[in-house]
């Protein structure tokens, strides 16, 4: 089996432990890990003596980890004692010894590191893999075994985690501290946790970003197939806007933010265990009108991101039969009765059962009339297996906390108070919101006039000639003309036909982090008295981001929603999104101020705009250098090809899509048992829905898939033609940044056809486009017309040193 490049860190299969006492590691190990461990005891001010055979290493093996602990002073001498064992990863642990030149160990620690080709987590790094029974940290006791994966920028909360998910029954598949991050850092632990199968979710606890492209293409790419919690502290270093745009972040990589260690706990516990709700409509039962008003009142002060669901009339109608007389049908569902399993059951598959419920919350307090016991043994029947989430709290702790035990060991979020299980279904809810925003990308190709770049990039540099970096606005009116917004700057619009609403304003700035932020609101004198909001975004924005990022704010709820006319309402989203085109395309604007921005029953219109430029110039084709002025990669239109065959049937290279999952599966259903079994060295029949997400939902930063599409005719359409799926070429990132690995498929009925090669000749200069120094894979040794394919295009084939059935064929990009 094929190795990740992080298995000899996450996953060793030899160990060398080079330290000055006795760690932890050697408590847990299982006995068959232990023949394959080496321990150098170092004595202070004595060098150190490796020795030249290790145990479960072969001769001329390298060794998997060497685990270090040791005074920051000898670090470097530890390194260079182990350099001839070439190992492929490096853990540095802490040691009580304060490093009083901590930026002379990092830089001496990438340098060896590049040098070796090691991964190196630290200095006052750790790791815990429970099911490895592997302790690679200071911590005394392993965690509990279990699917969550924790990434922690402080050692501290990693060991308060691991202490309160012992006390919860709460187990980890890992639990990372990053350490001083000098060589790997946060988003190569999240590129490995996304492809861990041990893992089915992520929480990240962060104290500062410092790469905010890297770190988004890492999150993006994670929380595609994974829920991810991001703890993120350090606000008071931040300004509110630099926050702001920290949350609009998050959204747009599909993760959830939670605020507070407690809020943790509440995400935890439901992405943990529950199932995803499709909405954020929240419907409560309980055993008392108190306990509902605390949730509900949590969620009018705008705390947790849900609704109150409505009652569909069928609901009603049945609860109506099942509560006592004089209580009401409504939300919450509130029954004063004594409660007994068959009720409980019959109330709550009545809820489950509406449409129009996203998720329920079962909120019982202490009830010497009720069956309690028998009623928890319901729920741990039907909460897991519920079509929505069924989330419980029973408040109290003498007779409560048990029967809350039970349905956490069952697999039902279970909590203590209503406002915990309130943003617990709010984290749920947060969940799906985010989850679409980061499904969203442009059209595959431009929809209307293209923009007139060339004009609009010569008059960008006669403004800088003449040493301006701000925009007249005669400049500004051919910016926007060029874009085709459909924005007047005019100053003498007709004030008699003016909405009766307060002025809008929308703005691009450039965070520190992140790029370039659009954002939306209140403007005029009142913008000064107005709180942030959630209408921040990050670009590209389409139809969908634009509505949504509109619908956010303060000033569509309390004033433009239903008073804008619907002409209005689409000239405003379109100008939205020919502003995030301008920025994508034009790296060199810094800033843009429409404000006030005001509406007429007829149009959009303005008298004053700013537009600034940076202070550097930056690059003329943003297309050729990746958008590296963006945190987000946008969809790359300029790849999409229409294409036709020798027998002038049609096709398009194009790269994928999310709306393609479908069409995908049914490409890999539709291949022959060989053919999957040569692409995927597997016999499985279908992708899983992880890896059709992965395949998917792609951040062009690090990685690109594309597809090749014909339009066949469907029976089950009718017979109408669907654009289907026939050939699919991929590759990703290596960690080191400057290589890819590859992948190829063709369907059975359209090999023999060139397919092949024009999608990995258009693989291979996207590569190159992107700055990738080659690209390799694995072929099956006894796959001849793969090989034959790769080395037609002037890849070289070699064999797999590790696995004598598989060739390693490669191409040097920079020679090609």
């Amino acid at each position: 089996m094929l190795r990740h490049a992080f298995d000899p860190l996450f996953e060793p299969q030899s160990l060398l432990v080079v330290a000055d006492r006795t760690l932890p590691v050697m408590q847990s190990l299982t006995s068959e890990m232990r023949s394959r461990v080496t321990v150098v005891d170092c004595v202070y001010g004595r060098s150190i003596d490796v020795p030249q055979v290790l145990n479960g290493v072969q001769t001329g093996d390298r060794v998997d980890l060497v685990l270090i602990c040791v005074p920051p002073s000898v670090i470097p001498q530890t390194l260079t004692s182990i350099t001839p064992l070439r190992p492929r990863s490096v853990i540095l642990l802490p040691h009580e010894v304060v490093d009083a030149y901590p930026t002379r160990t990092g830089d001496f620690c990438r340098r060896w590191a590049a040098v070796q080709g090691c991964a190196l987590l630290g200095p006052n790094a750790g790791v815990q893999r429970p099911h490895a029974s592997l302790n690679l940290s200071q911590h005394p006791n392993l965690a509990r075994s279990g699917r969550l994966a924790v990434v922690s920028q402080s050692r501290a909360i990693a060991a308060a985690l691991i202490d309160w998910a012992e006390d919860a029954h709460l187990g980890f598949s890992s639990m990372v501290a990053l350490g001083d991050e000098t060589v790997t850092r946060l988003p190569q632990a999240l590129d490995y946790l996304a492809s861990d199968p041990r893992t089915d979710s992520i929480v990240l606890y962060l104290e500062e970003i410092d790469h905010g492209r890297e770190f988004m293409s890492a999150l993006r790419a994670a929380a595609s197939v994974k829920p991810v919690i991001v703890l993120k502290v350090g606000r008071g270093q931040d300004t509110a806007l630099e926050d702001a745009v920290f949350d609009a972040a998050l959204r747009r990589a599909g993760a959830v933010r939670v605020r507070y260690f407690l809020q943790l706990f509440s995400a935890l516990k439901v992405l943990s265990y529950a199932r995803r709700p499709q909405g954020s409509r929240l419907a409560i039962l309980s055993n008392g009108s108190g306990p509902p008003q605390m949730a509900f009142d949590m969620i009018e002060g705008g705390a947790a991101h849900i609704v109150q669901a409505e009652l569909s009339p069928e609901t009603r109608r049945i609860l109506g039969k099942l509560l006592e007389p004089g209580a009401k049908a409504v939300n919450p569902v509130v029954t004063r009765q004594a409660l007994t399993p068959g009720l409980m059951r019959a109330m709550l598959e009545c809820l489950v059962d509406d449409s129009g419920i996203d998720g329920v919350l079962v909120l019982l307090t202490p009830d010497a009339r009720a069956e309690l016991d028998e009623v928890t043994t319901e729920l741990v029947r039907i909460a897991p297996r519920a079509r929505k989430p069924v989330i419980t709290c029973f408040m109290g702790d003498a007779d409560m906390r048990p029967l809350r035990r039970r349905l956490d060991d069952a697999g039902a979020a279970s909590f203590r108070t209503p406002e915990s299980a309130a943003y617990g279904f709010g984290a749920l809810a947060s969940y799906h919101y985010n989850q679409q925003l980061l499904l969203q990308m442009q059209p595959p190709e431009p929809v209307g006039k293209l923009p007139d770049l060339n004009g609009v990039k010569a008059m960008l540099g006669l403004a800088r000639a003449q040493g301006r970096d701000e925009l007249s606005q005669p400049e500004v009116f051919s910016l926007f003309s060029a874009f085709h917004l459909p924005l007047h700057l005019d100053a003498g619009a007709d004030e008699r036909d003016l909405l009766h609403l307060v002025p809008m304003a929308l703005e691009v700035t450039l965070d520190r982090r992140f790029g370039p932020v659009i954002r939306f609101g209140v403007g005029g004198p009142a913008a000064c008295l107005m709180a942030l909001d959630e209408a921040i975004d990050l670009p590209p924005l389409n139809g969908f981001l634009a509505r949504r990022l509109v619908h956010r704010s303060t000033i569509w709820k309390k004033m433009l929603a239903g008073h804008m006319t619907p002409n209005v309402y689409e000239n405003l989203l379109v100008t939205l999104e020919r502003i995030s085109d301008l920025i994508t395309e034009l790296p060199d604007i810094a800033q843009i101020k429409i404000d006030p921005l005001c509406a007429n029953s007829r149009m959009l219109y303005t008298s004053q705009v700013r537009v600034k430029l940076r202070a550097d110039p930056q690059a003329t084709h943003p297309q050729a250098t990746g958008y590296m002025h963006m945190a987000i990669h946008p969809y790359p239109s300029n790849w999409v090809q229409h294409k036709q065959f020798e027998d002038g049937r049609k096709w398009t290279l194009r790269p994928i899509r999310p709306e393609d999952a479908q069409a995908l599966q049914t490409f890999i259903r539709d291949l022959s048992d060989r053919s999957r079994y040569m692409r995927f060295v597997s016999m499985m029949r279908e992708l899983t829905p992880r890896m059709l997400a992965r395949y998917t939902q792609i951040d062009y930063h690090r990685e690109l898939a594309l597809v090749a599409t014909t339009w066949i005719p469907n029976p089950a359409n009718r017979g109408l033609p669907v654009e289907t799926v026939i050939g699919l070429a991929h590759y990703l990132r290596h960690p080191d940044g400057r290589g890819a690995e590859y992948a190829l498929v063709i369907g059975d009925n359209w090999q023999r056809r060139k397919l092949g090669v024009q999608l990995m000749s258009k693989l291979i200069e996207a590569a190159a486009e992107q700055g990738l120094e080659y690209i390799d894979g694995v072929v099956l040794a006894d796959n001849k017309p793969m090989l034959a394919l790769m080395t037609g295009l002037g890849f070289t084939n070699d064999p797999d040193p590790e696995d004598h059935t598989m060739r390693r064929v490669w191409l040097r990009l920079d020679a090609s």
